[in-house]
């Protein structure tokens, strides 16, 4: 399998993954032959790259269905809706699928997380609160966690984003540098976040400490509230090492995605400064087996 930039696609190429639209639908379903006006859709909605097949039978198998993550990434986003609608979030919505979701990674414990996920530049991001909640899901397993730690942690770092879903899609995707005032908007969302779990039905109280705290650093130099060590509560430290792995991995309308190998450099560099050097290495260890 290999990751190709899209306006390096051919008629000759296989689909090997998936793609998504941005609220979860499938789009294009693995093992379609690539055609033109694949190529030239993929274009329209701003994807920059796709996975083919580089042999026969080429081993694709992932710790999630597709059908599992899509349903995942449509339960947030339909969720997400009718919070905004004034309907409050009710977990109850994503629970079954969410669920689902934990056992296929507990299941796949032993396949890598290893590809870098494909989105589109518009819009992203419900399915980067779904795959950080995978990260985070599968760290947790590799740290030990049983199952009901699990499903609070999954359904934590759910959320962990929902403050970014209320900043204007320009300014979170601008090429251009920010103002000041729009660096301070977007360093709001965690408080954000945390006060949109306030008013939700049936959240655990751990998923407000997950929005709250996913940008403190472990030595202090995070926001909003300059948390150090392990004042930071243990789920938002898993989500902001696996919040950092999917962002820096991520294509952005800004820059492109960094290597794993590059990403995993960062991250282990900052064991003990940024982040808690047992998540890293729980991580290191989910990404590569070692």
């Amino acid at each position: 399998m290999e990751r190709v930039a899209v306006d390096k696609l051919t008629t000759e190429m296989v689909l090997a993954r998936s793609i998504y639209l941005p609220d979860g639908r499938i789009l294009i379903r693995k093992n379609v032959g690539i055609t033109a006006s694949i190529i030239a859709k993929l274009k329209e909605l701003r994807f920059s790259a796709a996975y083919v097949d580089t042999a026969p039978n080429d081993e694709k198998n992932e710790p999630v269905s597709d059908l599992t993550r899509s349903d995942v990434i449509q339960s947030v986003a339909r969720l997400d809706s009718a919070f905004r609608s004034g309907k409050g979030i009710n977990f109850l919505g994503c629970k079954a699928p969410l669920q689902q979701m934990i056992s296929e990674i507990t299941e796949n414990r032993n396949i890598l997380i290893n590809l870098i996920e494909i989105r589109s530049l518009n819009d992203s991001i419900y399915s980067h609160m779904v795959q950080v909640s995978i990260i985070a899901v599968r760290v947790a397993i590799q740290m030990g966690y049983d199952q009901s730690k699990l499903f609070e942690l999954a359904l934590g770092v759910l959320f962990h984003d929902i403050g970014m879903t209320r900043i204007a899609s320009d300014i979170i995707n601008r090429i251009g540098g920010l103002t000041s005032d729009e660096v301070i908007q977007i360093k709001k969302h965690p408080k954000t976040g945390y006060d949109l779990i306030l008013q939700s039905q049936n959240l655990p109280a751990t998923a407000g400490e997950i929005a709250f705290q996913h940008h403190e650093r472990f030595n202090g130099d995070g926001y909003p509230r300059k948390l150090t060590g392990f004042n930071i509560h243990e789920y938002a430290r898993i989500a902001a090492v696996a919040d950092v792995f999917d962002a820096m991995t991520s294509e952005k309308p800004y820059r492109h995605a960094k290597t794993i190998s590059e990403t995993l450099y960062y991250l282990k560099s900052q064991k003990g400064a940024e982040f808690d050097p047992v998540v890293v290495d729980a991580l290191v260890t989910a990404v590569t087996g070692e």
